[in-house]
């Protein structure tokens, strides 16, 4: 199994992949995928929404906001504001001036009985905190241009995204004035940690991974464990090596990609359902113990109703009924609608600035690019395996509501909290499953 991924990094380093002329992929140009707008699409169905995001955050507020906010009178919102709204100790830029804690309730302090902003009511959008205006939308800078993607924490922008065959072609304005733009990540840096990123690239790489993870005419596992051999080989590079030996990585990943090659030794990492399932459950047991929403804790125990045995059932029966809901409900739902998990990973890319990661927040941990994919790829098979369980509970009902609520409250029961993802990383270290054949046991049943 090792000697499986040996194989594959030894034949990159070498070269020894493409010759000048000798196949069609070496002459194959990318894909042209433009910087994403979709995001501007987005509209708030305010009270109708079943998963309001006005809990489970303290929001920053920036220092020409909170002057704003001083401005209310006691009897219009201030009462509020001198109770919730405080500015952070000195330091912080001006983005992250002040914060508004939440109430009692565990709710935004201005979230109203009707489910609506009491701050957007009583004095309108512009308002709003940078946060409160942005969100879902998730705005990214890269080479000057603004990029809008989506965080699927939210139930409407997840539908928008999971639901739509071609949500990535559309095109609109991210400087419409519905919404704040000047609160925005970045690439991480060229040379974050010890790893080399060259932004001239960037483009480049994300267009390969995002064709990629398209392809239908190869299985979801392949198409991923291919990734994540290119972003470990990517990790290989000095500032030395210059844009000319990325674009012939990247071209050897192209011929390997449509030609099949290696397909054998990816075949042959192994599986093993077992230790998924028991990483499935202690991920999740660690997620729900931190309150990460009755939504998601919810998804948990029908999850579980999907896979446990009945009474006076065998040990490993629990396995039985994950394979076989996989088999007969899980599958043919996902061959009639394979875009829906596709979606989900273009559009994980574009918003976390996949593969090299995405610096602007106080919580920016520095990864190198293999270190991303582990935790794109952990995430991609904890929800996969979570949806098994769910088809094998729903059985033949199973349908897109249950998928998006799923991915919805999954995303929201990480996304929001901020120390989950360096709890997921460290977790796949201390099991061992930081590697290729980590996520190929995670991928593969």
């Amino acid at each position: 199994m090792e000697n499986s991924e040996a194989i594959i990094e030894t034949n990159i380093a070498e070269g020894s992949l493409s010759q000048p002329g000798s196949t069609k992929a070496s002459e194959q140009r990318l894909s042209q995928i433009t910087p994403p707008t979709y995001a501007a699409a987005f509209q708030c169905i305010g009270a109708s929404c079943e998963d309001s995001c006005c809990g489970d955050w303290d929001i920053p507020v920036d220092r020409n906001t909170y002057g704003k906010y001083q401005q209310f009178p006691s009897e219009k919102l201030g009462s509020l504001v001198s109770q919730f709204v405080f500015v952070n100790a000195p330091g912080p830029p001006d983005e992250l001036y002040a914060q508004i804690y939440r109430g009692p309730s565990g709710f935004c302090p201005f979230f109203g009985a009707d489910h609506l902003c009491g701050i957007q009511k009583e004095y309108g959008p512009h308002f709003l905190s940078a946060s409160c205006s942005i969100y879902p939308r998730s705005l990214n800078l890269v080479a000057g241009k603004l990029e809008g993607s989506l965080s699927l924490s939210c139930p409407e922008a997840a539908r928008n995204v999971l639901l739509a065959p071609q949500f990535m072609e559309r095109e609109e304005d991210l400087f419409s004035g519905d919404f704040r733009t000047d609160n925005f990540f970045h690439l991480a840096g060229e040379r974050s940690g010890s790893v080399h990123k060259p932004h001239g690239s960037f483009y480049a790489i994300r267009t390969l991974l995002i064709d990629i993870a398209r392809d239908r005419s190869r299985p979801m596992w392949y198409r991923l464990l291919l990734i994540g051999s290119l972003c470990k080989r990517l990790d290989t590079l000095t500032p030395e090596e210059g844009e000319e030996a990325i674009s012939a990585i990247l071209r050897d990943y192209r011929q390997i990609f449509e030609e099949q090659i290696f397909q054998a030794e990816l075949e042959n990492l192994q599986s093993l359902p077992r230790l998924k399932l028991e990483v499935v459950f202690e991920l999740t047991d660690a997620r729900v113990r931190e309150s990460s929403g009755n939504r998601f804790q919810d998804i948990f125990w029908t999850f579980l109703g999907g896979i446990a045995p009945s009474t006076g059932s065998l040990p490993g029966d629990d396995m039985e009924r994950f394979l076989r809901a996989e088999e007969r409900y899980h599958r043919p739902f996902f061959e009639r609608f394979p875009f829906i998990l596709e979606n989900y990973l273009v559009n994980y890319m574009f918003q976390n600035l996949f593969p090299y990661g995405r610096e602007g927040s106080k919580n920016f941990v520095s990864r190198n690019i293999f270190d991303e994919y582990i935790l794109m790829t952990t995430q991609f098979a904890w929800i996969n395996a979570l949806l098994i369980g769910i088809a094998g509970h729903h059985k033949e009902a199973f349908a897109e509501e249950h998928v998006v609520q799923t991915i919805q409250s999954f995303t929201r029961a990480v996304e929001h909290y901020p120390h989950a993802l360096k709890s997921i990383s460290e977790y796949m270290k201390s099991r061992g499953l930081n590697s290729l054949q980590g996520m190929a046991i995670l991928l593969k049943n």
